[in-house]
């Protein structure tokens, strides 16, 4: 995991050597979720780049893809084979699950109001509502956003939240 600043200059973020992916930075800029990969499986890990702290979020050994949400509460991810779950960023609590799926969805992109979350799933766009209840995250019922005989992947909400780019 390296750094790489404007000037198309790397510089190392993790030192120890690992299987590490799918960073995703912190709405704040303060910490890295990512996906580790060891012996036992593959799980979300934070990594404080500037205490240079990582901390393990979840024990299963089959958790990956990690999303941020837009208030940096919250990390939904995969659980492979099972479906979406959702945990606090603080590591405080269980994983909660979101949706219920044996077909490995993967969660891309949150409202700016963390009121929607979108993902795919079997080469098609769902979208899943969120709602807080102030010990965590509760989900409606997914919707599929768009099917078609097509390969739709990677759906991201524009920045107002009213427009979604996918390819």
């Amino acid at each position: 995991v390296a750094w790489l600043d404007g000037a198309g200059k790397t510089q190392p973020l993790l030192a120890k050597p690992g299987s590490y992916g799918r960073p995703s930075m912190s709405p704040d800029g303060q910490r890295l979720a990512l996906e580790v990969t060891d012996g036992s499986g593959t799980d979300i890990w934070l990594y404080d780049w500037q205490r240079d702290t990582p901390t393990r979020l979840t024990f299963t050994g089959n958790a990956n893809a990690p999303l941020w949400s837009p208030d940096g509460r919250y990390i939904a991810f995969r659980v492979v084979g099972e479906g979406l779950s959702v945990i606090r960023s603080d590591g405080s609590g269980k994983p909660q699950p979101l949706t219920q799926s044996k077909n490995n969805g993967l969660p891309m992109s949150f409202t700016p109001d963390g009121k929607w979350l979108a993902f795919f799933e079997q080469s098609d766009l769902w979208t899943v509502p969120l709602e807080s209840d102030g010990t965590g995250l509760r989900a409606g019922k997914p919707e599929v956003f768009l099917q078609t005989p097509a390969d739709e992947r990677n759906p991201s909400f524009s920045p107002g939240g009213r427009w979604m780019a996918y390819v």
